[in-house]
């Protein structure tokens, strides 16, 4: 008799530990949930980069702008200067964290430099926005 309550009770056991797994696990008779589909909507606003033209310069004196970035949706994670260059003495300098960027220095030689400035911004289960700017520095003396 006390193989067969054994026997009982260890099938009670096993039919108990399946219904509770099934519950917890959403299984037949368990409480079905339905994950959520996400919601991914492709970023359509523009970037928009102050000032839009840069002031001329004069060789031998300092040279400082600041360039800022607006209406990211996520950080600007890099700015640059994807084609043409920057007047000789003059550098463009990314302030990471802060969506700008600073182009300074002493221009050394007198012209008129075209450049196209880049920025991207980080993506959030999308592709971040980007941005191409050309602008024109004329140094004289």
């Amino acid at each position: 008799m006390k193989n067969k309550s054994s026997l009982i009770f260890l099938l009670l056991l096993l039919l108990i530990s399946a219904l509770a797994c099934s519950l917890f696990t959403g299984g037949p008779g368990g409480i079905q949930t339905e994950e959520p589909e996400p919601d991914f909507e492709p970023i359509t606003d523009s970037l928009v980069i102050e000032p839009d033209s840069l002031p001329d310069a004069k060789i031998g004196e300092k040279y400082e702008v600041l360039i800022r970035i607006t209406q990211n949706v996520t950080p600007v994670g890099d700015m640059f200067i994807s084609s043409g260059t920057l007047p000789a003495g003059l550098e463009l300098v990314f302030m990471e964290g802060e969506d700008s960027g600073v182009i300074s220095g002493v221009p050394t030689e007198e012209g008129t430099y075209s450049f196209t400035l880049s920025a991207w911004c980080f993506g959030t289960q999308v592709s971040g926005q980007t941005l191409d700017k050309e602008f024109t520095i004329v140094v004289a003396e």
